[in-house]
């Protein structure tokens, strides 16, 4: 079948392959952002963590803040995976 303009069903025009400049600025913005805040709300998991351990001496129940731990590693680790991402060369 000759291509006149009309695609069969099931294909689609091959993707973009590039990437714009523009485009990459905003994945490294957003990475770096990522970044900061995923260091912050882990810090901030960490710092409670310590401060209620540090309440109780040793002796008794101490809160562990799972929450803003993990949150503060999947807001890093994806971060770092955009700032790849606009850094990987076409």
């Amino acid at each position: 079948m000759t291509d006149n303009g009309v695609r069969p069903y099931g294909s689609s025009p091959a993707p973009c392959t590039t990437v714009s400049p523009e485009q990459r600025a905003v994945w490294e913005t957003r990475g770096k952002r990522s970044i900061e805040f995923g260091a912050a709300w882990l810090i901030g998991g960490l710092l409670l963590t310590v401060i209620t351990y540090e309440q109780v001496q040793g002796k008794g129940a101490y809160f562990v803040v799972w929450g803003p731990l993990l949150y503060g590693v999947y807001r890093t680790v994806s971060g770092v995976r955009l700032l790849t991402r606009s850094r990987k060369p076409t």
